[in-house]
């Protein structure tokens, strides 16, 4: 009780003190963790004091950006499971007001399950679990919402999804969608675009169509995206920017298609934007997609996107207005209008001006860091009033 009253203190003052625990210190585990790490950096801007917790593995590429407020425990894997207690000590010593889980790890959300005298919030990046079917997962995700005091989604069809399938009170959740860094992501000048290109081996008098992400064709589509690329004429080039478990499948797969001269794989590249500046169009395969973080990111630095309509969050950023898009996976589709986007490049005026104002609207990590404030006190103030109403029935 005396950590509730503390938080519902420190509303007003604005000196809420919030851990976002993450997978690990990697990109390539997903956009999830990007996400964490821009609103930890931002928070404090907002007079929250917010630090990361990175439950698996060693410093990465995010301790640059965070420094002191990036901390590790140093967990092997999900099998380590004597280190689990490494959380608990951490919390007992960090006395945090608010727990924000950015993964759905089933024994993170098990040891904070009682809060710790803490707010907790989820983080919804993907959509439900089919319930009807009784797996670990389905188990994990019935621990999240019975211990969540909001859940945030990334977009409305995953609020929508985790609601009528995934069984979350509706008023107990909030859309808020990932943003985008635009003074980071911009559009190319000329010598940026030569820099890029030169950097990644490109060849003059060539058009680049880009892939960026976790290399995984069963949700990714990346498969599918170098089949695009051998339906191109040889002037065209892919740039294949990200790691993952079918990497080599894929290498092997540009082989085959008989298009490994023209498609360069970067691996994991510090610098995205740089990726971005490169090419000409972003392709886009994926056969499921919550809210993709390359998608806003492309759109930021002016890449024309063109590719498959998919089922997910997507949908709300990713549109006929602002994309070129196919409503089935017509290969040859797909690559005659990669060869149109760069033929006719007035055609994407409109699109960039409607990009412009979506972007504006829900895609700023600035406004959606003082939205992200604005929710964690009202949660706070839902969560006293709660505990206002036990001690008065008692």
């Amino acid at each position: 009780m005396k950590t509730k009253n503390m938080i519902s203190e420190k509303i007003t003052s604005q000196q809420l003190k919030v851990l976002h625990i993450c997978q690990s210190d990697d990109p390539a585990t997903g956009g999830a963790v990007r996400v964490a790490v821009e609103f930890t950096k931002r928070l404090p801007e907002c007079g929250v004091d917010a630090h990361c917790l990175f439950v698996y593995g060693k410093p990465g590429l995010f301790q640059s950006e965070l420094k002191n407020r990036a901390h590790y425990l140093g967990i092997a894997n999900s099998n380590d499971v004597w280190k689990f207690g490494r959380l608990l000590e951490f919390i007992r010593k960090f006395k945090p007001d608010i727990i924000h889980h950015h993964d759905g790890l089933l024994w993170c959300h098990l040891l904070t399950f009682f809060h710790f005298g803490a707010v907790k919030i989820s983080h919804g990046h993907l959509g439900a679990t089919d319930r009807s079917i009784f797996s670990r997962a389905v188990f994990a995700q019935n621990i999240q919402r019975l211990s969540t005091d909001l859940l945030i989604c990334v977009a409305e069809h995953t609020r929508s999804s985790l609601v009528n399938q995934g069984g979350y009170q509706t008023q107990r959740t909030s859309v808020l969608y990932n943003g985008v860094n635009r003074d980071r992501f911009t559009p190319a000048t000329e010598n940026q675009r030569f820099n890029a290109r030169k950097q990644f081996g490109i060849p003059d008098n060539v058009y680049v169509v880009g892939f960026v992400g976790r290399l995984h064709c069963g949700m990714k589509g990346t498969d599918d995206f170098l089949k695009v690329i051998s339906l191109l004429p040889s002037n065209y080039y892919a740039l294949v920017v990200g790691t993952g478990s079918d990497a080599e499948l894929l290498k092997k797969l540009a082989v085959n298609l008989g298009i490994s001269d023209r498609v360069i794989f970067t691996g994991i590249v510090d610098n995205t934007v740089t990726a971005y500046h490169a090419l000409d169009v972003l392709g886009f395969t994926s056969h499921y997609e919550e809210l993709s973080l390359v998608i806003g990111e492309a759109m930021a630095c002016k890449v024309p996107i063109v590719g498959f309509s998919c089922t997910g969050g997507v949908n709300e950023i990713l549109r006929p207005d602002t994309a070129y898009l196919f409503p089935n996976r017509d290969l040859q589709a797909m690559a005659k209008g990669i060869i149109q986007t760069i033929a006719y490049p007035q055609e994407w005026q409109q699109r960039y001006q409607n990009i412009e104002a979506l972007l504006q609207q829900n895609h700023d990590w600035r406004n959606n860091t003082r939205k992200l404030v604005n929710l964690y006190q009202q949660t706070c103030s839902h969560s006293n009033l709660l505990l206002k109403n036990e001690r008065a029935t008692i």
